[in-house]
């Protein structure tokens, strides 16, 4: 059962770091994902979306209804960092 769960968890975390290559496209202008966020506002972290779990979800909505627009803009991409990072912490606490 432990070995089937390393398993798991490794093949998660593979999969998770498999998008972490350099990007060489040039980067469209960042767009308003959840509609809450002025063109003038930064992007925002990894670590704010960790704390902020309702705009976390708001935005991987956003995201994935209109991923050829928005799948690359900062937020989205920082949004998807964010779950990835709570998803292996959750496995991480089962595994205690």
């Amino acid at each position: 059962m432990k070995r089937s769960s390393l398993l798991f968890l490794s093949c998660v975390m593979s999969a998770a770091l498999a998008g972490c290559g350099e990007d060489r496209r040039p980067r469209a202008p960042s767009s308003n994902v959840s509609g809450k966020q002025s063109a003038s506002q930064p992007a925002k972290t990894v670590s704010w979306f960790i704390e902020h779990r309702d705009e976390l979800q708001a935005t991987m909505t956003a995201c994935r209804d209109n991923p050829g627009a928005l799948a690359k803009t900062p937020d989205c991409v920082n949004a998807s960092a964010a779950r990835d990072k709570i998803m292996v912490q959750e496995m991480k606490d089962a595994l205690k």
